[in-house]
């Protein structure tokens, strides 16, 4: 996992242009910053705006450490679940296997609770592919499995 502390970080780490997002906040705190920024790619991306959902779909993918990370990535998660028609097959198949992978590490990330609702938004034959790539160690994991099976 790549640290990132702050909005500079983050666009030289996806590399994008990151400046659109980047409103004021009335503060130069890094952290609240990169949140505010965040904060408007998940506004976009449930407006339908396709470079946002991109955007989104990239930070997911990119994993970063980031200030605030957990409520970050989940709240990009629950704004894709909007237009999860705007993403590709194969946006969509990189995905399950990200929840996948994160669902079978020792200790599951807070964030893949909003990953796998996302996944079951995808339909019932993603989210058992993300069943059958699992697999998990760990409480957390398993009940995430569990609820990815319910149909």
């Amino acid at each position: 996992m790549h640290h990132t502390n702050n909005l500079a970080e983050l666009a030289a780490l996806l590399e994008v242009d990151l400046s659109r997002y980047d409103i004021e906040t009335g503060t130069d705190h890094p952290g609240i910053r990169l949140d505010s920024a965040m904060t408007e790619v998940a506004r976009a991306i449930r407006e339908g705006d396709r470079s946002a959902i991109i955007l989104g779909y990239r930070v997911v993918m990119a994993d970063p450490h980031l200030p605030f990370g957990k409520i970050l990535k989940s709240n990009l998660a629950r704004a894709l679940k909007h237009h999860i028609e705007l993403l590709s097959e194969d946006e969509k198949l990189e995905l399950a296997g990200k929840t996948a992978g994160l669902l079978s590490l020792p200790f599951c990330p807070r964030e893949v609770e909003d990953y796998c609702r996302l996944v079951k938004t995808m339909g019932q034959p993603m989210a058992d592919r993300v069943v059958a790539m699992s697999r998990p160690d760990n409480r957390k994991a398993q009940l995430l499995v569990a609820y990815l099976r319910q149909a």
